[in-house]
């Protein structure tokens, strides 16, 4: 209910009009007092009330509702659908299912002349119907999906003392193939994982979440490059399997000092950004995971000094700023401008204003704090 108009469905409708010959055609949503119209083509409204619906009384029918001659039907003849505009006197419509099984809105047609409706295109009016309740299935799936993945997506911790963190999780439709890990080593080092499975949707979130696994039961304590070493190891017959890779960056930093460890797995996009606005890109230490069986990969350094910060986008965040490094690097170069850690990266993620991005965003920045004048 409420959802704005989608073009997938507004087809539909537009189609049924000129292939049926009628005024109107629409795919309805029914609530308890009311009738809201996802899509419409015709002399309707969007919403209206439910107890002067045709298509509430179509969702308590198994089948197609078809009325031919309003005027002469003893349901319809008094409706104020009927009487006024649109003056319906022709009806056909076909519920559609909800998720539990139960009649949730209708597709139908109307026009303001009784007419004959054959076998024939009660037939087509069930065929339409059925892509739209396939279309509606899948948009649920995704829902129910997306909401499982946040559910299950780890909780923020506070960053550690002397630092700020901020984050940013946009899937592009529903469900994200991409991922992050926090969480404090036992010898108290500061750790961060970013990862983004190949492709989007529902498939890649499916891998997104096994990799994630592998390295929620891995060794913390181990070195970076060791710990993709043991994750790919356990992985890699998967990933094969399934036919994908997955882009990951995993670092330690030692609250105290600074000092950071790290690996990258095709990342290849996260940046030092110095107190001064500089930027140093830390180069890619080996393949995605799962491209290359048997891999193994080097662990890189670097130190966060009072004022730096690190951060880890994944690629979705460099289609935001026109697929080029350039652009992004002036992007990020701005981040030291806000005080807010959190309030940083969701304006550099922020999809606003700008071209349709059709990948998922992620990004982690800590931000190791200026030293008190």
């Amino acid at each position: 209910m409420d959802t704005p108009p989608e073009e997938r469905f507004d087809r539909i409708t537009r189609l049924a009009q000129s292939l049926f010959g009628v005024s109107s055609a629409s795919i309805s949503l029914i609530a308890e007092n009311r009738q809201y119209l996802k899509s419409f083509v015709g002399p309707l409204a969007r919403e209206s009330d439910r107890g002067n619906a045709f298509c509430a009384e179509t969702i308590k029918a198994p089948d197609t509702m078809i009325v031919e001659n309003a005027l002469t039907d003893e349901r319809f003849r008094q409706s104020p659908l009927v009487t006024g505009r649109p003056h319906i006197q022709f009806y056909a419509g076909h519920p559609l299912t909800g998720p539990g099984g139960t009649h949730v809105g209708t597709f139908c047609i109307a026009d303001q002349a009784p007419r004959r409706f054959s076998a024939e295109q009660q037939k087509i009016l069930e065929d339409l119907t059925a892509i739209i309740q396939r279309e509606m299935n899948l948009s649920w799936d995704i829902d129910t999906g997306a909401r499982v993945q946040r559910a299950l997506q780890p909780a923020i911790p506070s960053a550690p003392d002397g630092y700020s963190l901020g984050t940013c999780f946009y899937p592009a439709s529903g469900v994200s193939g991409d991922f992050y890990e926090f969480g404090t080593t036992a010898s108290g080092e500061f750790r961060i994982t970013v990862g983004d499975a190949m492709g989007k949707g529902v498939g890649p979130g499916l891998v997104a979440g096994t990799v994630r696994a592998a390295f929620t039961h891995c060794d913390w304590e181990a070195e970076p490059a060791r710990i993709f070493e043991n994750v790919a190891g356990a992985l890699d017959e998967t990933l094969a399997r399934v036919g994908s890779f997955a882009t990951v960056f995993h670092a330690v930093v030692d609250p105290d000092t600074g000092a950071g460890r790290y690996a990258d797995a095709g990342q290849a996009l996260s940046h030092i950004v110095r107190a001064d606005n500089t930027l140093e890109r830390l180069s890619p230490t080996g393949p995605p995971l799962g491209l290359v069986p048997g891999q193994t990969w080097d662990t890189g350094t670097f130190t966060l000094h009072p004022g730096d910060a690190i951060l880890v986008p994944t690629d979705g965040l460099l289609d935001l700023h026109g697929g080029e490094l350039g652009p992004l690097g002036t992007a990020i170069g701005q981040l030291q401008d806000s005080d807010d850690a959190d309030v940083a990266v969701r304006k550099l993620c922020d999809r606003r204003g700008k071209r349709v991005i059709l990948d998922d965003i992620t990004a982690v920045l800590l931000r190791r704090n200026a030293s008190p004048a």
